[in-house]
């Protein structure tokens, strides 16, 4: 798997498949690149790229917790098309994928072609977002498959 260096040095994975025009594809919060693999077949025409963002997937992991920030993880988008040579791109950002797809229509519009956004909004609900705090981190255990559906 191809890697290349954030600003900062920080080696980050990335997988870039097809040709035509370029879809950055951006995951949600403790995703990687891989959740975008079903798409794959049905964007024919379009070249798309993943990347696992920082201390995810096979991206290295930041000794500073402060490196990871929406912001950080947008600047690590950028850093990517500038390696492939990417002046636009059309973003598609899943959950924390699309705070970032906001961030750089807010930072480096120019650079987009258009964005996406995939179970995220202009509002983020308190309640949700404990729920997310509530569950992150922790690896529960069930004794039955049953039991793990019922815990859904």
């Amino acid at each position: 798997m191809p890697r290349f260096a954030a600003r900062d040095g920080l080696m980050l994975q990335y997988e870039d498949e097809g040709d035509g025009l370029p879809l950055l594809c951006l995951a949600g919060l403790t995703r990687n690149s891989g959740d975008f693999e079903f798409l794959l077949p049905h964007l024919a025409g379009c070249r798309v790229i993943r990347m696992d963002y920082r201390g995810r997937g096979q991206s290295d992991y930041a000794d500073d917790f402060m490196r990871y920030s929406i912001p950080q993880e947008a600047e690590d988008a950028i850093a990517l098309l500038d390696h492939l040579g990417i002046d636009r791109a059309a973003i598609l950002g899943t959950s924390r994928g699309g705070l970032i797809a906001m961030t750089l229509a807010l930072t480096h519009h120019d650079r987009l072609a258009g964005v996406i956004l995939n179970d995220i909004g202009p509002e983020i609900d308190g309640l949700g977002l404990g729920r997310i705090m509530d569950y992150l981190g922790r690896r529960p255990q069930f004794d039955t498959l049953d039991a793990a559906a019922q815990a859904l």
